[in-house]
C-alpha cells in the first residue's frame, strides 16, 4: 500500500493548539510512521509511549483532513471521492453481504442490495489550504477534469474518548480558551462507547456549535452562499460500507464482489483489525485507534475494535433492494467480541433506539464521523444541477422517441374532476418509477454487452499466448528431427543405438502433430471469437446510443486501476475494445480489424520447416 510521507496540514486563520501541538510532534514521526506504511503487520506497532498525539491521530499522514477541537485535540478525515461526473454523478453497486451457509438463515436479512452513492461536497467547497491536496488526490487516480469532483470526508479512526470528551465536557470552558484538559493519553487513545445514538447526534451538534464559534474555517462551505456550511454527522450505511470496502480505490467490480478491500500482499484479517477468532481468549474492551494497518483509502480499524453507528434505519434485505419497513438503526463493521464474517465491510447489524430502561448503549459500540453538505445551496449550484437534469433525460433511452410522461401530464390538465387528477397522478408516479427502472436496466445491459466484448477480447488474447507456446513446441520438435537424422544418418553404431535413436525420432513426431493440431483447433477457436466480438461491436452500435455507449466506455476504464499483471492485461485488453468500439461508432467495419490488434503476437498455423 502506497502512502505519502505524514506533515501536518494547517488552515488559515487563527492556528489551534492542535495546530501547535501537530507541528511539534511531525518531525519526530515521520520517520516511524513512514515506515509503519512501508512495511507489514510487523512493524505497524506504534511506540509504547503514547502522547496526545495518539487521541486522535497515531498514523498522520500528508493528505489527511484536519478539523481542531477544544483541548488542543484535532481530528482527522480521509477524502472519499465518487469517481462520476457532476452534482448527480453517483455510485450504483450492489453492498451488504452474500449468505455463507444454509444454517445461518439470519444472513438472508443483510444479502446483497443494490446501492445508490453520490455526495454534495464538491472539492471547490473544501477549505482553500485544503484544495490542492484533493485536487493532486484525484488527479493522482488518473479521473478526468470533470470526473471525481465530488468527495465526502470521512472519519480516518473511530471516535475515541478524549475526542468525545472534549467537546461534551469542555467545550464550553477550557475548549474555548484553548487550555489543554487533563485526560490519560491511553485511555484517551481508546474508541468511545456506551453512548446512545442520540447522544452521538448531541455530540455533532455541539462539535458543530464550537465549530462555528471558533473555526468556522475549518469547514468546508459553498462559494457565495453565507448561509449553508458542511456539516459533520453519521455516516449514512451507503457512505460507511464504500469507503470500508476501499472506496475510489477499488474497481466496481472489486466493490460488488470481494468479501474485503484489496488487502496488501502477505497481510489477512487479522492484520486490519481487532475480532475475536474463536479461539483465543475474549478482550474485556477495544484496542486504541490505530494500531492495525490501513485499508486504501486510508481508514483505520473498520474491521471489527468497535461496531460504528451509522445515520440510517435498519431494513431488511429483500431480494435486491432493502425493505420499506425502518427498524432501529444500522451498524457497521463489527467489534472486538464480533467473530469473522461479521466484521467485513458488508456485515450489517439492527441496534434499537430504546431498551426498556432508556437509550440503548452498548460496551462494544461507537462511531466514527463524516463531513458533507447540502444538495442544493446558492442559485449557480441550482442551476448547474437543473442542467444536468436535462442532460440526464435526454441521454434516457425511454424518451427519445415517445414521452409517455409528458402525455399523462396533459391529461392532468384537461381532468374534470379531483378524482380523475388523483388517478392520473398515481398513474404518473407509476410510470416515472417504470421509466427509471427500464432505463437502468438497459443501462447495466450495455455495461454487461461491453464487459463481454472485453472478456471476449481477453479470450483471444489469452488464446494466442498458447498458440505461441504451441508453435514454439511444435518448432523445436520439427527441430530437434532434424538433428536426429543428422545423427541417424551414416551412423555405424549398433542395433540398439539405431532403435534409441528412431525412438526419439518418433516421439518428437508425437509432440510435433500435437502441438500442430492445437494450433488447428486454436485456430479454428480464434475464428469462432472473432465472429462473436465482431458481432458485440456492430450490436453495441445497432442497439444502445452513442452518447450513452461512450460514457459506459470512460467508467469501465476508469475502474480499471490496478498495477499487477491481471489489470495490466485487462487494460490492454480495454485499450483495444475502447478503439474498436468508438471507430465502428464512427462508421468503421468491425470485419476490417487487423489481427494483430486481436493477438499478442501472429502465429503461422502452417506446418514450418527445420531451422537448424
Amino acid at each position: 500500500m502506497k502512502m505519502t510521507p505524514p506533515v501536518t496540514l494547517r488552515f488559515t486563520g487563527k492556528p489551534s493548539i492542535a495546530d501547535k501541538h501537530a507541528a511539534a510532534l511531525a518531525g519526530a514521526l515521520m520517520v516511524a510512521v513512514a515506515a509503519v506504511f512501508i512495511s507489514g503487520p510487523a512493524a505497524a506497532q506504534l511506540s509504547t509511549v503514547v502522547t496526545p498525539q495518539h487521541a486522535w491521530n497515531p498514523r498522520p499522514d500528508a493528505s489527511d483532513f484536519v478539523v481542531p477541537l477544544p483541548c488542543g485535540l484535532s481530528m482527522a478525515f480521509r477524502p472519499v471521492f465518487i469517481p462520476d461526473r457532476g452534482y448527480l454523478g453517483e455510485i450504483v453497486g450492489y453492498f451488504g453481504s452474500d449468505p455463507r451457509s444454509e444454517q445461518d438463515w439470519t444472513e438472508n436479512f443483510n444479502r446483497r442490495h443494490k446501492i445508490y452513492l453520490g455526495s454534495p461536497l464538491s472539492i471547490e467547497d473544501l477549505p482553500a489550504p485544503y484544495r490542492p491536496t484533493a485536487v493532486a488526490l484525484k488527479n493522482r487516480l488518473l479521473f478526468d477534469e470533470k470526473s471525481g469532483r465530488q468527495l465526502y470526508l470521512i472519519g480516518k479512526y473511530e471516535l475515541t474518548a478524549a475526542q468525545w470528551d472534549a467537546v461534551t465536557k469542555h467545550a464550553a470552558d477550557g475548549g474555548v480558551s484553548g487550555e489543554p484538559c487533563q485526560f490519560d493519553p491511553k485511555a484517551g487513545a481508546l474508541p468511545v462507547t456506551g453512548v446512545s445514538w442520540y447522544e452521538a447526534q448531541q455530540f455533532t451538534s455541539k462539535l458543530m456549535d464550537w465549530l462555528l464559534a471558533n473555526h468556522p474555517e475549518a469547514l468546508p462551505s459553498i462559494e457565495g452562499d453565507e448561509r449553508t456550511v458542511g456539516v459533520v454527522r453519521l455516516p449514512t450505511e451507503a457512505e460507511w460500507e464504500y469507503a470500508a470496502r476501499g472506496g475510489h480505490l477499488a474497481s466496481r467490480e472489486d466493490l460488488s464482489s470481494l468479501d474485503l478491500f484489496p488487502a496488501g500482499p502477505g497481510n489477512d484479517l487479522s492484520d486490519y483489525g481487532i475480532y475475536y477468532d474463536g479461539a483465543s481468549e475474549r478482550k474485556s474492551q477495544p484496542g486504541m485507534i490505530g494500531r492495525r494497518l490501513p485499508n486504501p483509502v486510508g481508514l483505520y480499524d473498520t474491521v471489527g475494535n468497535v461496531s460504528e453507528m451509522t445515520i440510517d434505519n435498519y431494513r431488511i434485505a429483500v431480494g435486491s433492494r432493502l425493505h420499506g419497513s425502518a427498524g432501529g438503526f444500522v451498524t457497521k463493521g463489527g467489534s472486538f467480541n464480533s467473530l469473522y464474517p461479521g466484521v467485513l465491510p458488508g456485515a450489517r447489524a439492527e441496534f434499537p433506539f430504546y431498551y426498556r430502561h432508556g437509550q440503548a448503549k452498548s460496551s462494544d459500540m461507537g462511531l466514527r464521523l463524516v463531513i458533507s453538505s447540502v444538495n442544493g445551496g446558492n442559485i449557480q449550484r441550482l442551476s448547474e444541477i437543473s442542467v444536468e437534469l436535462d442532460m440526464m433525460a435526454s441521454d434516457d433511452w425511454s424518451l427519445t422517441v415517445y414521452d409517455p410522461v409528458k402525455t399523462v401530464d396533459t391529461l392532468i390538465q384537461r381532468a374534470e374532476t379531483d378524482s380523475e387528477k388523483s388517478a392520473l397522478m398515481a398513474v404518473r408516479a407509476t410510470l416515472v418509477a417504470s421509466i427509471s427502472n427500464a432505463a437502468e436496466l438497459r443501462s447495466s445491459e450495455l455495461r454487461s454487452h461491453l464487459m463481454d466484448s472485453l472478456y471476449t477480447m481477453m479470450s483471444m488474447r489469452a488464446n494466442n499466448a498458447r498458440m505461441v507456446a504451441a508453435a514454439a513446441g511444435r518448432q523445436a520438435a520439427v527441430n530437434n528431427m532434424k538433428r536426429l537424422d543428422a545423427l541417424f544418418i551414416g551412423n555405424d553404431g549398433s542395433d540398439d543405438d539405431k532403435k534409441a535413436f528412431q525412438d526419439a525420432r518418433e516421439e518428437q513426431i508425437k509432440i510435433r502433430d500435437r502441438d500442430h493440431a492445437f494450433l488447428q483447433d486454436a485456430e479454428s477457436s480464434f475464428l469462432v471469437m472473432r465472429g462473436r466480438y465482431e458481432k458485440l461491436l456492430i450490436d453495441a452500435k445497432n442497439n444502445y446510443r452513442n452518447e450513452i455507449i461512450l460514457a459506459q466506455l470512460d467508467d469501465i476504464g476508469r475502474n480499471i486501476i490496478g498495477d499487477d499483471y491481471f489489470n495490466r492485461e485487462i487494460r490492454a485488453c480495454f485499450t483495444n475494445v475502447d478503439k474498436h468500439v468508438k471507430a465502428v461508432l464512427k462508421g468503421a467495419s468491425p470485419y476490417s480489424i487487423p489481427r494483430s490488434e486481436l493477438e499478442v503476437k501472429p502465429v503461422d498455423s502452417k506446418m514450418p520447416k527445420p531451422t537448424v
